[in-house]
C-alpha cells in the first residue's frame, strides 16, 4: 500500500492516490484510451508486461487488458514474453516493438534510427508517435507507482475494460481534489 496518508476513493490503491488529482487521472485516463484506440492491442499488452516486468510489477504483470485478449493475446505468447526474441510465438515486427520498449525503460539514448525505422514499418508517423507516448505512459506509470509506494499486489488481477487502467470515481465530501 501507498506511504500516503491521505487516499481517496478507488478500486486499487492507484486509484486511490490518483483519486487525490482527480483532474490529472483523467486526463492520464483520456490519454490511455487513445493510444488502446491507435494500436494493436496485443502489441501494446505485450509493451506494457514488458515494461513492468523490467520495473518488476508483479502486479501489473498479472493484468490482461481485455482488447488485448479479445484480439488474440494468449497467456502462451506471455509465458513466452521473457524468450521474445527467439520465441516462434512473436513476429518480427512484435519482437522490435518489444525491444524498442525495452530500449525505452533502460537506456531512451540507446534507441538507434534504425531501432526507430524498424518498428514504424507498416505505421503512420502519427501511429509511431502515439506508440513512443504510449510506452511513455506505461513507462511513466509504472515509475508512478513506484515513487508513490503504491502495491495493488492484493488486488485482484481482472481484465481492463478498453484498456483503461487509471479511472478514478469523482471525489466525495472529505476528499477534495487539490
Amino acid at each position: 500500500m501507498t506511504w500516503l496518508l491521505e487516499r481517496a476513493p478507488g478500486e486499487t490503491p492507484l486509484q486511490e492516490v490518483l483519486g487525490l488529482r482527480p483532474e490529472l487521472a483523467s486526463l492520464l485516463d483520456d490519454y490511455l484510451a487513445q493510444a488502446w484506440a491507435d494500436h494493436d492491442p496485443v502489441v501494446l499488452e505485450l509493451c506494457r508486461l514488458r515494461i513492468a516486468k523490467l520495473h518488476g510489477d508483479a502486479a501489473q504483470q498479472r493484468l490482461r487488458h481485455d482488447s488485448a485478449m479479445a484480439a488474440g493475446l494468449t497467456e502462451d505468447k506471455v509465458a513466452a514474453l521473457a524468450d521474445y526474441h527467439r520465441s516462434p510465438h512473436y513476429s518480427e515486427h512484435e519482437r522490435a516493438c518489444l525491444n524498442y520498449a525495452e530500449q525505452y525503460v533502460i537506456d531512451v539514448h540507446s534507441i538507434t534510427d534504425d531501432d526507430a525505422a524498424t518498428v514504424k514499418q507498416g505505421m503512420t508517423d502519427a501511429e509511431f508517435v502515439s506508440f513512443t507516448v504510449a510506452l511513455g505512459l506505461f513507462d511513466g506509470i509504472g515509475r508512478l507507482r513506484l515513487a508513490l509506494g503504491v502495491d495493488d499486489a492484493s488486488s485482484p488481477a481482472p481484465a481492463v475494460e478498453g484498456g483503461a487502467t487509471i479511472t478514478v470515481p469523482t471525489p466525495s465530501a472529505g476528499h477534495p481534489a487539490h
